[in-house]
Formats: C-alpha cells, sequence, structure tokens
C-alpha cells in the first residue's frame, strides 16, 4: 500500500514472497504479506523493498538500495542492505542536532533514536 505523496523512481522493485521457489508454487493470500510505504515517503530509483516492510513518513530510500527491514519515520537509508545513515526533514534535507537532541531549525527531537516532529503541517 503506498500513502498519499509516495515518490517511486524508476525501476522500484516490490516483492510480494519472502521465500519464493518455483517447484513448489505459492498460491493464496496466506503466502503473501503486505508492504506499507507511509506518506510523503521517497524511494529512488531502482530500490528494492522487501515484503512485509513499512517505511515511515518522510522516510528517504536512496537509489539502488535494498530494504529487508522497517524503516522509521524521516530515515535516509542507503546501501544493500539498507543502512540508516541520517534523518532528514520533510523536503529530504540531512538533520544536524545540538547535544540536546533539538534540530538547528528547531522543528525536530531526537530522542532514543526516534524522531518527533515538533511543528504540524
Amino acid at each position: 500500500e503506498l500513502e498519499d505523496y509516495v515518490f517511486c523512481g524508476p525501476s522500484v522493485v516490490f516483492t510480494n514472497i519472502l521465500f519464493p521457489r518455483s517447484e513448489f508454487p505459492q498460491k493464496g493470500s496466506e503466502f503473501y504479506q503486505e508492504t506499507l510505504v507511509k506518506k510523503s515517503a521517497s524511494i529512488g530509483a531502482n530500490a528494492t523493498i522487501l515484503c512485509g516492510i513499512t517505511i515511515g513518513t518522510y522516510a528517504f530510500i536512496g537509489a539502488g538500495s535494498v530494504i529487508t527491514k522497517n524503516v522509521p519515520d524521516f530515515a535516509l537509508i542507503i546501501g544493500n542492505p539498507g543502512k540508516q545513515v541520517d534523518w532528514v526533514n520533510k523536503k529530504g534535507e540531512r538533520l544536524v542536532f545540538d547535544q540536546n537532541g533539538l534540530s538547528q531549525c528547531g522543528q525536530f527531537q531526537l530522542k532514543n533514536n526516534l524522531i518527533t516532529c515538533l511543528e504540524d503541517d
């Protein structure tokens, strides 16, 4: 499922079965796992998203990344397998935090490795 304003670059792949086997066809909904991409997330070209994953609001997935686990809101993920390298704001710009976890722009708080947006739209 893609929520509103999700961007998917060219050739993004969403899988639907975690362990596909051609010798043992898997039929029926019990074999499929739902994937959720939350509001305004961006997925770069040629990224692969394994099934059963949730990609958080405003998360940013770099081109060619392979996503194998859930992605937090506002996370910047790159690589294979995808690893979080930073946090981004709603425009996709990297966030910088002070020693108290407050972003330089004053709109985000980082606490216990989770981001809180201090200002709503």
